[in-house]
């Protein structure tokens, strides 16, 4: 049976990859939410620690939103295996979700009332959405 050790070893192999599949749709993902977005019109700071899905949907990855859910991938979600896990398979998947669905009506306007939902209550929760630079 493996243990936490094994797969934390595992999802640190794995990161570059990851990482990699990241950089490649991170671009992308701005690229269709600045098409489609009007809420914020910041420009978008080039990052590895970016949420891609976000920044299509909010269209920018300095957006009050944006940083609320950042927030709280690295106080909530980077603090725990199964968080981290979350978040190297999204960084595998998220850049050809938004290469894909990024610029439809359809995918902009169900996510972002999904988002919406959840920064909603994280606020409530004490996440602020002030700016951040990371962890």
């Amino acid at each position: 049976m493996y243990d936490e050790h094994d797969f934390d070893d595992f999802c640190d192999d794995h990161f570059d990859e990851c990482e990699e599949c990241y950089e490649e749709g991170y671009d992308e993902g701005f690229e269709a939410g600045r098409r489609n977005s009007k809420k914020c019109s910041s420009p978008i700071k080039s990052s590895s620690d970016g949420c891609y899905i976000a920044t299509a949907v909010y269209g920018s990855y300095d957006c009050p939103e944006v940083w609320t859910l950042r927030r709280f991938r690295d106080e909530v979600l980077r603090a725990s295996v199964l968080g981290r896990l979350f978040i190297r398979s999204y960084y595998a998947v998220s850049p050809g979700l938004v290469r894909h669905l990024g610029s439809k009506s359809l995918f902009q306007k169900t996510v972002k009332r999904v988002l919406d939902s959840f920064v909603t209550r994280l606020k409530k929760a004490g996440f602020r959405d002030t700016p951040y630079h990371g962890r």
